[in-house]
């Protein structure tokens, strides 16, 4: 594992980053419990593996467990709780790297055939799942139906990547990619 999440930051971000960040890290963490069916118990077992400390697990409030919430849930988080995030989310989607693998897979099959990649049970499941839980977040941009399956593709492509070997400082830079 990397040392990156002991390196401070020489610049803070401002509070305007550090939302757009959460923002970031909760989208991810969406796609990957619409591919891969995370629940508390998952989380809590990451952390233990990971070493981080459990009371986080507690503070993540998974998609499928979200009711009508009207703050963002990872809002509260301070930089240091997002790093750890970031370890959890891209410790799980190693364990499920195969399946994330497959599906970028068949989605890129599909869309080179020109056939609809949600007419297949694993990407459909997947895209239903997302259409379904992604209105749930507060405070967002309505997307067109186009758009939120623009999306949906773009998140699952990236698990891909953060399912990595280096999935860690993938992640890791695409959040302070914000901060540029």
């Amino acid at each position: 594992m990397s040392t990156w999440g002991d390196t401070p930051l020489t610049n803070p971000p401002t509070p305007q980053q550090l939302y757009q960040m959460q923002t970031h890290l909760d989208l991810v963490l969406l796609a990957s419990e619409c591919l891969i069916a995370i629940d508390s118990d998952m989380l809590l077992q990451a952390a233990l593996y990971l070493d981080i400390d459990t009371t986080l697990v507690e503070k993540i409030k998974l998609w499928s467990n979200r009711d009508t919430i009207e703050t963002d849930p990872l809002q509260s988080f301070t930089l240091e709780e997002l790093r750890s995030l970031i370890l959890i989310i891209c410790y799980i989607n190693q364990q499920y790297k195969e399946l994330v693998r497959r599906a970028v897979n068949l989605l890129e099959q599909m869309t080179a055939q020109d056939k609809d990649p949600a007419k297949t049970t694993l990407l459909g499941n997947y895209l239903e799942k997302f259409r379904y839980f992604h209105p749930k977040k507060p405070n967002e941009v309505n997307l067109s139906s186009e758009q939120l399956v623009q999306l949906a593709w773009k998140l699952l492509i990236d698990l891909l990547f953060y399912s990595g070997d280096n999935g860690y400082d993938r992640l890791w830079l695409a959040l302070l990619d914000y901060k540029s």
